[in-house]
């Protein structure tokens, strides 16, 4: 049988190594109800990474989407966001895996008024 703290140091560890497997939710592109876009269009994109030191220990893996959108939405310099691709991407390194998430979108310049 386990003694209580046993029971304790289980279900602690279980809940980190789930709190580990969890990312960041991210809607991408803008909403309808703020578009009145014209002016030119022009693609942006922006990219993140994240490395799996061997093969357990997550560094910057759960919020890279987050961290693309976000440099999306800079490079977009107030634009209306739209027609996002989304790609993944990984590969192997020395002592872990990188993982990589690309967007790529059309952004509009948003009319004044």
């Amino acid at each position: 049988m386990k003694t209580p703290m046993q029971k304790i140091l289980t279900i602690t560890a279980t809940t980190l190594l789930l709190a580990a497997c969890a990312g960041t939710p991210v809607a991408v592109g803008t909403r309808a109800d703020q578009l009145t876009a014209g002016g030119e269009s022009r693609v942006i994109q922006a990219q993140a990474c994240g490395f799996e030191l061997l093969m357990f220990i997550p560094i910057n893996i759960n919020d890279r989407m987050a961290r693309a959108y976000a440099s999306l939405q800079t490079s977009a310099e107030g634009g209306a966001i739209s027609n996002v691709e989304i790609q993944d991407s990984w590969g192997w390194r020395l002592i872990g895996t990188q993982y990589c998430t690309t967007l790529r979108a059309r952004t509009v310049k948003i009319k004044a008024g």
